[in-house]
């Protein structure tokens, strides 16, 4: 069993999807590569001892002609017993918390779409971040 961090997820909510279809596309003998873009902002309550963060994605960032464009925010708040701890869960715990409602939201909007479901791979968002700041 693990041990309590005296942080709580408190809710999840889906903030922003924007969701294009491209209907003229044409799939590649090669494929096409998913590039995707990572953003993670987060924002503190002191007084309330709560953390807001928003986690968004945006597919397809790279590609001349992609299959569609996509991106989908969504917004985690956290709360803790200290602000300490809270600082330290925004940097990548946070985001780690939203990434599977991410890509449970490119998965069913793709399927939905019409198209075989896209389903975001498993990322690295600790070095994902660190190279952002270099």
């Amino acid at each position: 069993m693990g041990t309590d961090t005296g942080i709580n997820f408190i809710s999840v909510s889906l903030t922003e999807l924007d969701f294009k279809l491209n209907k003229k596309f044409k799939l590649p003998k090669d494929g096409v590569p998913v590039d995707i873009g990572v953003k993670s902002k987060n924002s503190f309550d002191l007084n309330k001892k709560k953390l807001i963060t928003t986690l968004s994605v945006v597919l397809f960032i790279k590609t001349k002609i992609p299959p569609f464009v996509m991106k989908a925010s969504v917004e985690g708040i956290f709360i803790g017993n200290n602000i300490d701890d809270l600082e330290k869960f925004s940097k990548v715990h946070a985001p780690a918390h939203l990434m599977p409602f991410i890509r449970e939201i490119v998965g069913t909007t793709t399927m939905k779409a019409g198209i075989p479901p896209l389903l975001l791979p498993p990322m690295n968002l600790s070095a994902l971040f660190d190279e952002k700041k270099k």
